[in-house]
């Protein structure tokens, strides 16, 4: 194996496993404190953004309680396997090729997200998700 190829597959691995012991640290203290990091979108408007509920969603799955944690964000488990293609489609072609474009590798796929969450920010402020 080549020695550019071994330095991306580990850049990649530290990358993943950063996010992942960042997310659990937060989790952590979330569960802890009670409280996480307000949403913004929500201070300012009153509005729920598509991601209100993901750290209620997060830490309810953690604690193994999934009605709880899909009553937090309907949308939150397609919102973290979009998450999770595009790492791992990103690290893909990073890794073979050693050019870094953060991408999903499909436009209309990204478009159609895109609009998912248009829709259900719209459809979860009108019906009061």
């Amino acid at each position: 194996m080549e020695q550019g190829l071994k330095k991306r597959i580990r850049r990649v691995a530290f990358t993943a496993a950063l996010f992942c012991a960042t997310g659990a640290i937060y989790a952590l203290c979330v569960i802890l404190i009670g409280r996480g990091i307000p949403c913004i979108f929500h201070e300012v408007t009153g509005l729920r953004c598509p991601g209100c509920g993901i750290t209620r969603f997060a830490t309810e799955m953690i604690k193994l309680n999934f009605s709880s944690a899909l009553n937090s964000n309907y949308a939150a488990p397609f919102i973290v396997l979009f998450i999770a293609w595009t790492f791992i489609y990103t690290s893909a072609v990073y890794i073979r090729t050693g050019r870094l474009r953060v991408s999903a590798g499909n436009t209309a796929a990204e478009i159609i997200f895109l609009v998912f969450l248009i829709i259900w920010t719209i459809g979860r402020n009108v019906a009061g998700i």
